[in-house]
């Protein structure tokens, strides 16, 4: 398939940008398009913790977005998101004033498409943004965006279970509160899904890229590529 816009990507939380080339190199051949990574590194992710705001991820990923359409003059692009990055992505398209800026996105995004993003979460550090994104712009806000939430269900929390088990217990526990729930193995299955999105649910699907002995979202890619424009 070819896709008409640019497609930018958003990695997840304590992921090094350098992790999604081979998802950068997968789409630029299914989609024929140039594909750029917001370059957020561990340090950017703790950075953003530590203060309790996403500002400074905003201005990363406005100025990767700018070069995309100045580089390729191109008039709106697609977000292809994974995990907090999706978080990122719809603060992005938002209109709101956030700790002092506002991009609106939206204007110039086609398709959003977040992999294994917790949508909603208890984690203290997040709270303030979530609900802000939440609260000012719920579901799959703006019309003229089409929004695709895709979340794994591979991992049911146990505890005792086995260690893959366990770790899943607690992460889902700390972002539902419902350790015990299935999920990609970080992201419960609820809280990966976006109301008023195109929903996948994909059995098998983990949470972590590029792990040797698990398929991550790139194995289901067709499902979800064509939804790109």
């Amino acid at each position: 398939m070819a896709c008409r816009h640019p497609i930018v990507i958003i990695g997840g939380f304590l992921v090094d940008w350098t992790a999604y080339q081979p998802l950068a190199t997968t789409l630029e051949t299914a989609c024929r398009v140039p594909v750029a990574i917001v370059p957020l590194t561990q340090a950017s992710w703790l950075y953003a913790s530590v203060t309790g705001s996403y500002r400074s991820l905003l201005e990363l990923t406005h100025t990767t977005v700018e070069k995309a359409c100045r580089e390729h003059a191109a008039g709106r692009l697609n977000f292809v998101t994974h995990s907090a990055g999706g978080i990122v992505a719809r603060l992005y398209l938002g209109d709101e004033n956030y700790d002092g800026i506002a991009y609106r996105g939206h204007r110039r995004t086609a398709t959003l498409i977040t992999l294994g993003c917790p949508h909603t979460s208890l984690l203290s550090w997040t709270r303030r943004t979530m609900d802000f994104v939440n609260s000012c712009y719920p579901g799959a806000f703006y019309r003229t965006v089409q929004y695709v939430a895709v979340i794994g269900r591979a991992i049911r929390g146990a505890f005792p279970g086995t260690l893959a088990e366990m770790a899943a217990y607690q992460s889902y526990r700390l972002v539902c509160g419902d350790g015990t729930v299935w999920g990609d193995g970080v992201v419960p299955v609820e809280s990966g899904q976006l109301d008023g999105a195109t929903n996948y649910v994909c059995e098998g699907i983990q949470h972590v890229p590029n792990r040797a002995d698990a398929d991550w979202y790139d194995a289901v890619l067709t499902q979800w590529v064509r939804h790109l424009e």
